[in-house]
């Protein structure tokens, strides 16, 4: 978990820098792994959110990795259904 926050930490750093394959790069691998604690991740995971959408909104990278971190909250809202 602390390795996929640090990752993400990383890809906003990249982003600042001008490094967008970089950024991308690093929350994708972030959001993959497995998740323990997925509110603390989130959190991360908006701040790369919209420092790409701030920086480079046109990109079709930025745009993807926005829906992944969509989808991940949308998943997150959902409840389990106890079968």
């Amino acid at each position: 978990m602390r390795a996929a926050e640090a990752r993400l930490t990383l890809g906003v750093a990249a982003a600042r820098m001008g490094e967008i394959e970089e950024a991308i790069g690093m929350g994708t691998t972030a959001l993959e792994a497995d998740r323990k604690s997925l509110p603390s991740l989130l959190l991360v995971a908006d701040e790369l959110d919209k420092e790409l959408r701030a920086r480079y909104p046109r990109e079709a990278a930025t745009r993807d990795f926005h829906e992944q971190v969509m989808t991940i909250k949308r998943g997150a809202a959902t409840p389990e259904l106890p079968f």
